[in-house]
């Protein structure tokens, strides 16, 4: 017996096997396909040998298209138009052009002509999903083990003693006085590590195929990615105030006196003609200075952002370069290269590198707004259900109030939308309420009719743009796809409860984390008690469960050591606050 005929003996011994194991769930079906795609991969289907119809559709007409594919990949900016096959096939390198366009090539040889056909299975999972180096916080944090849920650190706060300059004494006082002793200021600090997972399941006969692709190492994966994703944007955003199953994301721990206004910040330095982008690198400059001050000792190693984030920025190259080309010296400036990789920039106290997140702004859009290629939406319609109505009243003019009167002009027309979440942030549908009539420093106050199950735990806000007055006549998507977040408001039973917008949240804005990621530093890490780890349960209704779980948390050991810039918008917004943006 050669190796041909043994190989095919094990093919059938091993479908047999398979037909023998789902037997019982009646899957003829499937059997079927398994033998016709064993047969297939040995070149047959029934008794025909397709062997050679495969060779001359490879060298052929898929030849001539990997040709074409390959010159674009090699040469993408010097094809000025598309190559015909008789420039490409020059020097014998192609075929003659297979005229039969349509299928490629042509079966009326095969008895049954074109009623017959083949499967044609491709084992490769092609994913259009998240990649784990997307998670680019999460990846970038040193990671460490904890040994309980509650975790502690301790923290030298201050040094205590004198303030520079008043550590001198006289030699008299020394000797014969009373020495006056001082201490540092200690605080033991903690976290609470938190539990995310996502559980999987699929059924026993799809378990125990793993012909064509492993079905549940793909949902591991997925489930895995899940999870990341949960803590890569919680990293940024937690916060247990309102989701207690949270952890405390940098917003939450950075202090207050290290996070700054962008929009106050462009206001105060309008007369240097600086465009947004502009002034964002200014920005980040004063920034990385006030955090390397005295008393704050931080070092600035790393800006995350998002991607427009860092789009924008990027358009500086091009601003840069015309500034040294209509400039009187550029001797100095060999290394500006035309559309550079704008990867970070130089200062005073160290490089500043900006990694791009794709995570900062994931939650930036209401859930409705996210469809999925299958065409179903996150957002759910049950649990929680959505608030009954939302009102909105503008107020008289307060001092501490950011509606300038830019976005206030023509009467300050908006819409709101708002959103009923539950405690681990599941969002329901929206309810909108439409805004006029604010004056410059004025505020708009929402009142919220919860839902008459009183399902939300939290009311999450969104806003559109300047100018928008009504969504009526737009599809559920189309109306969502108008909105950005601005803040968050918890809900009170049966209650209404009220949220009051001062503007100083803008929507469609982004925030840029100053982060101090130097090694000996030591100021933020990832601290593990399980890492990323897949749980088995136990079956239920010929169903596999399992879970893909983390119990971990972000930990800002040094806060005052980071910093956050709020509230940027570039000169060209994908969405404009002071536009409707339909």
């Amino acid at each position: 017996m050669n190796m041909t005929q043994e190989l095919m003996k094990a093919q059938q011994t091993a479908i047999g096997r398979i037909e023998a194991q789902l037997a019982g769930f009646g899957n003829e079906g499937l059997v079927t396909f398994l033998r016709t795609l064993a047969h297939a991969k040995e070149g047959r289907i029934g008794d025909v040998d397709i062997n050679p119809f495969q060779k001359s559709l490879e060298e052929g007409p898929l030849a001539r298209a990997n040709a074409i594919a390959r010159a674009f990949r090699n040469n993408p900016r010097g094809l000025k138009r598309f190559p015909s096959y008789a420039e490409l096939a020059k020097g014998g390198a192609l075929a003659k052009a297979d005229l039969d366009v349509g299928t490629l090539t042509n079966f009326s040889q095969i008895t049954g002509g074109q009623a017959l056909g083949y499967v044609s299975l491709d084992t490769m999972m092609a994913r259009g999903t998240v990649r784990p180096s997307s998670f680019t916080i999460y990846q970038c944090l040193p990671k460490s083990a904890a040994n309980q849920v509650v975790d502690y650190w301790a923290y030298a706060a201050e040094t205590g003693g004198q303030l520079p300059g008043a550590a001198f004494a006289s030699y008299n006082s020394v000797s014969s006085g009373t020495l006056q002793t001082n201490a540092g200021i200690y605080d033991l600090k903690y976290i609470t590590l938190q539990l995310a997972l996502d559980g999987r399941a699929i059924t026993t006969a799809l378990a125990a195929q793993n012909s064509f692709v492993n079905v549940a190492e793909q949902e591991n994966t997925n489930a895995a990615l899940s999870v990341l994703g949960t803590i890569n944007w919680a990293c940024y955003w937690g916060n247990p105030t309102y989701y207690p199953n949270q952890f405390a994301g940098l917003d939450q721990t950075i202090p207050a006196a290290n996070k700054v206004d962008f929009q106050t910040f462009s206001a105060a330095n309008s007369a240097q003609g600086w465009n947004n982008e502009q002034t964002l690198f200014n920005l980040i400059y004063e920034q990385a200075a006030a955090i390397t001050s005295y008393r704050n000792y931080g070092i600035v190693t790393h800006a995350f952002m998002s991607p427009s984030t860092a789009g924008a920025l990027q358009t500086l190259t091009t601003t840069l370069l015309n500034n040294i080309v209509n400039g009187k010296d550029f001797t100095d400036h060999t290394g500006i290269i035309v559309n550079g990789d704008l990867q970070g920039m130089n200062t005073r106290f160290g490089d500043i590198h900006f990694p791009v997140d794709l995570f900062i702004d994931a939650r930036d859009k209401p859930a409705q707004a996210t469809v999925y290629d299958n065409g179903t939406t996150p957002a759910t319609t049950t649990n929680p259900t959505k608030p009954v109505s939302v009102t909105v009243a503008s107020g008289a003019a307060v001092s501490d109030s950011a509606w300038t009167s830019a976005y206030t002009a023509s009467s300050g027309d908006y819409v709101y939308a708002v959103a009923s979440m539950d405690s681990s942030m599941n969002e329901s549908t929206l309810t909108y309420g439409t805004a006029t009539g604010i004056p410059v420093s004025g505020t708009y106050t929402l009142t919220i009719a919860p839902p008459a199950d009183a399902s939300a735990a939290v009311f999450r806000i969104y806003r559109s743009g300047l100018g928008l007055t009504s969504v009526s006549g737009l599809s559920s998507q189309a109306a969502a796809e108008l909105f950005r977040y601005i803040g968050e408001v918890a809900a009170n039973g049966s209650s209404n409860v009220t949220f009051v917008d001062y503007n100083t949240h803008i929507p469609g804005s982004a925030t840029v984390f100053l982060l101090d990621l130097e090694e000996g530093d030591a100021a933020l890490d990832f601290r593990y008690l399980l890492p990323l780890s897949r749980i088995n349960l136990f079956a239920q209704s010929l169903y596999m469960p399992w879970a893909v779980a983390m119990i971990g948390s972000i930990r800002n050991r040094i806060p005052k050591f980071h910093g956050q810039i709020n509230n940027f918008v570039p000169s060209n917004p994908s969405f404009n606050p002071l536009a409707s943006n339909l």
